[in-house]
């Protein structure tokens, strides 16, 4: 009599999956396959970083100026970063500073015969320098806080079963049935785990509720990134020069813009006759995937077009900024989930991961309430 028999080869292995995860993430034009999986370990559930910044120079008017003002206010919290002496310049008119007063400053107008002219609301101010008598005595204390940001590590998990008349027939381009369904599993956790990288929100965890991990546009959110709002018109060259100037002027640099299909080739339309192009045998058409800004010296950035980002924004940020980590020895794991005496094998596959965000307001923005079409 004959019966039919099959082996279940790694029924009792704990099976680390990193590596088979990793080649479908670097295979997927998404956020994760450009961040990628597996940053250095984390040793909490909730896990801190320091972010810091230079000082700026740049400041802004809190209320219209006229041109023959000597004292007018600056942005709250602008105040701070002026001394006496020191050389400003606010368009084509240089002024000199002859007193602080917490966000009032005190000036000489049309310094070095320059022509005084009237400020509006909001102009921008540049510290050009802050030069120093012979002699002076010891500056005053410019050191700042660094500020600290925390997540929390999630848990992500899928399971596989397949029964025993499936692992025993044979199928065509399938020598095991549960291993197949597994690497299906992983396919299906690279989706998620993009999605917290995007849309993930931070939720400390309780006895009955499970901690989530958040993701880009939280931290966006959280720590006030510059955005800029296009009110459902197509995305403009100027309108991404603008944010990126933003971001250069907190400090920060921009060399990612991750888009949605329409961000994409709304982007791609702005070059019009001037077309830089990579072509390959598989490919026809052209498309767009670096931006270089009108910034002097010119911020490039790469483009990466995620269709599982929000189709009505465009994020500009420092990839560098951004990354999934496994919690120690809690990398993606299968282990045998099969029950005695059932007539079926299983796997359960875990692993837990948190996403650090550094510098999400100095290196971060947003361009939301773009058209979701393409004219």
């Amino acid at each position: 009599m004959s019966q039919f028999t099959f082996t279940y080869d790694f029924k009792d292995q704990v099976r680390q999956l990193e590596a088979g995860i990793s080649l479908i993430i670097n295979d997927a034009p998404t956020l994760l396959g450009m961040v990628g999986i597996g940053g250095e370990p984390l040793f909490q559930t909730k896990y801190e970083w320091m972010s810091d910044n230079l000082n700026s120079n740049r400041a802004n008017v809190a209320a219209a100026v006229s041109a023959s003002a000597t004292t007018f206010n600056v942005a709250p919290g602008d105040g701070e970063k002026f001394r006496v002496n020191s050389i400003i310049v606010a368009g084509e008119e240089y002024m000199q500073v002859t007193a602080v007063n917490i966000d009032a400053i005190t000036v000489v107008r049309g310094f070095d015969g320059t022509t005084p002219a009237a400020l509006a609301s909001g102009d921008g101010i540049r510290i050009v320098s802050r030069p120093q008598l012979q002699g002076a005595l010891p500056g005053v204390d410019e050191a700042h806080d660094r500020y600290t940001d925390y997540n929390f590590t999630q848990i992500i998990e899928r399971y596989a079963a397949v029964s025993g008349t499936q692992m025993a027939v044979r199928t065509h381009n399938v020598t095991n049935e549960l291993n197949y369904q597994v690497e299906l599993r992983l396919k299906e956790l690279a989706r998620e785990l993009n999605d917290w990288l995007i849309f993930g929100r931070r939720i400390q965890g309780q006895k009955s509720v499970p901690s989530t991990s958040g993701g880009l546009l939280y931290f966006a959110e959280k720590n006030a990134s510059a955005k800029k709002n296009l009110s459902g018109a197509e995305v403009s060259a100027k309108a991404i020069n603008d944010l990126m100037e933003q971001v250069y002027l907190r400090g920060g640099n921009v060399n990612t813009i991750l888009t949605n299909t329409a961000g994409a080739r709304q982007i791609s339309k702005l070059a019009k006759d001037t077309i830089r192009t990579v072509r390959t045998d598989e490919t026809t058409g052209h498309r767009i995937s670096t931006f270089v800004s009108d910034i002097t010296g010119g911020n490039e950035a790469t483009i990466i077009v995620d269709p599982n980002f929000p189709v009505n924004k465009i994020a500009l940020f420092d990839r560098s900024i951004l990354k999934l980590s496994p919690m120690q020895g809690r990398s993606l794991y299968d282990v045998d989930a099969s029950i005695p005496g059932a007539d079926f094998v299983a796997r359960q596959i875990r692993g837990e991961y948190g996403i650090t965000v550094k510098n999400a307001k100095e290196k971060i923005a947003i361009l939301e309430n773009i058209s979701t079409s393409v004219s």
